[in-house]
């Protein structure tokens, strides 16, 4: 797919830089990612980001030009920077073929459900059009319902419809991450790891506890991550399946 998308949220911790790194980018071959953060690289090597603030939207508008697959992610700390530079650049906005906008999927969180709407309102205020504005609905618990944790979300796009929404952009919890953590892998290293780690394993004696209990961690880790690889296939096609 090429084209350019911006990722914000108001919100911090709500999967934002794993949607982009794990979703995205995978997806999008050849995509520069943008990083407007102050704070961290979000889990990517520095030659893979070009790290600004985020008030440095000339300078990113420079940057875009270059490229025709791109990837903005926008730190929660620099997105009312973000914002308020692109609201003194008429336009700037059309510089963005998407805006995806994560979400936590629980009613728990009031406040995160305000700013989220707030930022809808300040992008549908700045003329960008309901169907370049997505959301994701990230972390719901396995046994939530989409529609009862984001009842609040789904009346508000039915009664303003500022921006698109589809209730299959959903990503579960899942224990993947933690067990990647244990493993010390990322996502993408273990989803392309095809060692067979069971025949490994069976054929460790079990006098060998230490190698026993690492594969089996390793096993865990890879089964885990199998489920989420599918369900990152699935929320990617239908936030652009236009395309």
């Amino acid at each position: 797919m090429k084209k350019i998308v911006c990722v914000l949220a108001l919100t911090g911790k709500v999967g934002k830089s794993t949607f982009v790194n794990n979703v995205l980018a995978p997806r999008m071959p050849g995509a520069k990612i943008y990083r407007l953060e102050t704070i961290n690289l979000s889990g990517m090597s520095e030659n893979e980001v070009v790290k600004m603030k985020g008030q440095d939207v000339v300078k990113l508008q420079n940057e875009l030009a270059k490229v025709d697959t791109g990837i903005v992610d926008v730190g929660a700390s620099n997105v009312e920077a973000f914002m308020l530079a692109l609201a003194q650049q008429p336009g700037a906005h059309l510089d963005y073929d998407y805006f995806v906008i994560p979400i936590e999927a629980t009613d728990k969180k009031a406040d995160a459900i305000d700013e989220f709407l707030s930022l809808v309102e300040l992008l549908n205020k700045q003329g960008v059009e309901p169907e370049r504005i997505k959301v994701l609905f990230n972390k719901l618990a396995v046994n939530d319902d989409i529609e009862y944790e984001m009842r609040k979300v789904l009346k508000a796009h039915q009664m303003d419809g500022f921006f698109t929404l589809d209730k299959r952009a959903v990503i579960h919890n899942s224990p993947a991450f933690a067990a990647l953590s244990e493993v010390k892998k990322t996502f993408s290293v273990m989803c392309g790891d095809k060692t067979d780690y069971r025949r490994e394993f069976k054929a460790t004696p079990i006098e060998n506890e230490t190698r026993r209990l690492e594969l089996t961690k390793l096993m865990r880790a890879q089964n885990s991550v199998k489920p989420v690889l599918t369900e990152f296939d699935t929320v990617f096609e239908v936030l652009f399946a236009e395309n």
